[in-house]
């Protein structure tokens, strides 16, 4: 039997009616893995939601979370009761779920010990979905020892969302509701795992090499005060990027310092924070000397041009069409960012017809650049499953 995906939502503000709404869709479909994101409309009633889901999906695995905004199959629904379902049938693939906690990231020492704990043999090269609580757990910590565990294996996922303090997100793993940690689920076999993390973002002016640094202050560019340069860079401008640059300026920092020419996608981005000791800019992220960074912008129109460009890449590089996928878009994007709804999944909709799509509006995003993974901001990652090829005989 062959891979298969389904999805369905519910808007309807009613916890039993948007259960029923959002699992008809997937009725006797039996998945191997459901995953689930709620907002937080039914808050008084998270325990009611996962017990309905639970009880009417029949899965064998099940991991979800709150959101601040939900995305099913066509649409994004923002600042309005959501509920959306998404199961997957995966013959021959193994899913394991978990659950870690602070405790577990302090405690832990060594890769071996975090194999164990997920169960999973790094040499299957798993995929990752993780979904940590912000309050609760250091994600960027935790997904940094995941990366040493699982040298090679791809990991996204996004950030529970729409509280606004401790003890208000809800984290799903089978039959029980959690306040804290993170919740993930491991997928080993023939399966492919494909993604598209699009940081909104484009470069200006030309890159530049770091020459000095303390931390996540760089002081010299080139050997000249780094304001100065920045300096040099906006009074080469288009007034329209200067204007861009006057509402937030990003700083993107060379993932692979062995490419010959640096491209929109092969930066990490991160924030501007501000000058430093006069000549100074200070960076939500450490930097080094002898790192390469580009100044970046965001807007709109950048968000909608480099999604669509890395996204039709990557179906078109496939060899096979995507059947499934998870949407992790930050809550910085929907109508905010684009002015209008439903924008990135209608992206992926046109770029993947047919693929069985659903998200929701993260706190941060998380997946790979390089071969690394990160938590992203005004991003969107997408990960999109399909078959692996079977070896022909001969």
């Amino acid at each position: 039997m062959s891979m298969q995906f389904k999805s369905g939502l519910s808007t309807n503000p009613h916890t039993g009616a948007a259960v029923h709404e959002a699992c008809a869709p997937l009725a006797d479909f039996s998945p191997d893995l459901a995953i689930m994101f709620v907002s937080h409309h039914y808050g008084p009633e998270f325990e009611d939601v996962l017990d309905g889901v639970w009880g009417k999906l029949n899965c064998r695995n099940l991991i979800g979370c709150t959101g601040g905004g939900i995305i099913g199959p066509d649409r994004e629904v923002e600042e309005a009761p959501g509920l959306v379902v998404w199961g997957a049938k995966m013959p021959g693939v193994r899913v394991l779920p978990f659950v870690i906690d602070q405790n577990d990231v302090n405690d832990f020492d060594g890769v071996e010990v975090w194999q164990e704990h997920l169960g999973v043999n790094p040499s299957e090269k798993p995929g990752f979905v993780v979904l940590p609580e912000p309050f609760s757990i250091d994600a960027e910590s935790c997904l940094g020892e995941l990366d040493k565990a699982f040298p090679g294996s791809t990991i996204v996922g996004g950030m529970a969302s729409g509280a606004s303090g401790p003890n208000q997100n809800r984290l799903f793993l089978n039959d029980q509701v959690l306040r804290q940690g993170l919740v993930g689920v491991s997928m080993s076999g023939p399966l492919v795992i494909d993604t598209v993390v699009s940081q909104g973002c484009r470069p200006i002016g030309d890159p530049f090499v770091i020459t000095k640094a303390d931390q996540n202050v760089i002081y010299e560019l080139r050997g000249k005060p780094a304001l100065d340069v920045l300096r040099g860079v906006f009074n080469k401008a288009a007034p329209h990027d200067q204007e861009l640059m006057q509402q937030g300026l990003q700083v993107g920092n060379v993932v692979d310092e062995h490419l010959g020419k640096f491209e929109q996608g092969d930066f990490l981005v991160r924030n501007l924070m501000g000058v430093v000791q006069e000549t100074g800019l200070a960076v939500n992220a450490m930097v080094r000397p002898g790192q390469t960074i580009q100044f970046h912008v965001r807007d709109g129109k950048s968000a909608d041009e480099e999604m669509r460009r890395l996204l039709t890449g990557k179906v078109a590089s496939m060899t096979g069409p995507p059947t499934g996928g998870l949407l992790f878009t930050c809550n910085g994007r929907g109508r905010r960012m684009f002015g209008s709804p439903n924008h990135d999944i209608a992206v992926v909709n046109e770029a993947a017809r047919g693929c069985a799509v659903a998200g929701f509006f993260a706190a941060g995003e998380i997946g790979p650049v390089g071969k690394r993974t990160f938590i992203h901001g005004f991003t969107s990652s997408l990960v999109l499953f399909r078959e692996a090829a079977m070896p022909t005989a001969g």
